[in-house]
Order: C-alpha cells, then structure tokens, then sequence
C-alpha cells in the first residue's frame, strides 16, 4: 500500500469512527429518555445497542490506529502525533485529515458528556429514591430488605425498581 491509499485509508476510518460516535450519542439519548420515562423495553433495548455500538467503536479505533501506524511508518515519523505527521502529507489530504480528526475529537467529547448526563441522571434518582426511603422509614435508614425479609447488603450498582410504592 502506498503513502496516498494510507491517507485515504486513514481518512476513511476516521470517518467511520465519526459515524459510530454520533450513533452513540443517539444511543445514549434514547437511553436517557427511557429511564427518565421508565420504558423499560427501550432501556434494555438502549443498553443493547450501546453495547454493540461500543464494539463497533473499538473496532473502527483498531483501523484507524493502524492506518495511522502504517502511514507514520511510511513516512518516517517516530512517535508524534496526528497534526506531526500530516504536515508530511500533501495538501488537499493535509486538511482532510487535519479537520477529520478535530471532528473525532469533538464526536468523542460530545459521546463522553452525553454518557456523563446519563449517569448522572441515574445517580441523582438513586440518591432521592434512597433520601425518601429513609425519611419514610427512618427507623431502617441504611437498610434494603430482599425477598426474603433478610436484610441485604446495599452494593454501589443502580438501583432500578418497576413497581409502584
């Protein structure tokens, strides 16, 4: 393979990568919209698409690492980076590359913040749910009956319920 079909190589797995990040945003979204509207058959279908998602995202990441070594190689580069190397690179491809990674960068920050959103709209519930358990009951403050009506450890996992108080 040549240093012009790496580019192009490249630039195509940066693409995809782009796409498979803006489809996790959209995943994220949905899941946040299940649990606030407590669409159980959504979540779990969120959560299964979101999982895919993230294997699609890890594979497209193992492409464009190495596109991104070849081309390094081929043009003698030791260990820099991104924007290093594509001042090695003729212009029309220069810019090509230069913007197509400021957009992963931006795909993958905008990824991080709607994970974070969701998370933390989970969190926030888990603590109100648990604030109200103990004022309701504050003689078991701290304490999570099972089925059995044995006292159940609490773990640091959400908390999810699908029945009405």
């Amino acid at each position: 393979m040549d240093q012009k079909e790496t580019v192009i190589a490249l630039a195509a797995a940066m693409r995809a990568e782009i796409a498979c990040f803006e489809a996790f945003v959209a995943a994220e979204r949905s899941f946040a919209s299940a649990l606030r509207d407590r669409d159980w058959g959504s979540l779990q279908t969120a959560m299964e698409l979101i999982d895919d998602i993230t294997r699609a995202i890890a594979e497209r990441e193992g492409f464009r690492a190495e596109a991104f070594e070849l081309l390094r190689t081929q043009l003698g580069c030791e260990e820099e980076g991104l924007y290093r190397v594509a001042l090695k690179v003729p212009e029309p491809e220069r810019s090509e590359l230069t913007d197509l990674f400021r957009k992963l960068k931006l795909a993958a920050m905008r990824a991080r913040f709607e994970s974070a959103a969701a998370s933390d709209y989970a969190n926030s519930n888990r603590e109100l749910l648990r604030a109200v358990l103990e004022e309701l009951f504050p003689e078991k403050k701290g304490r999570i009956y099972g089925r059995t009506g044995q006292v159940a450890q609490p773990g640091l996992d959400s908390l999810l319920l699908n029945r009405a108080f």
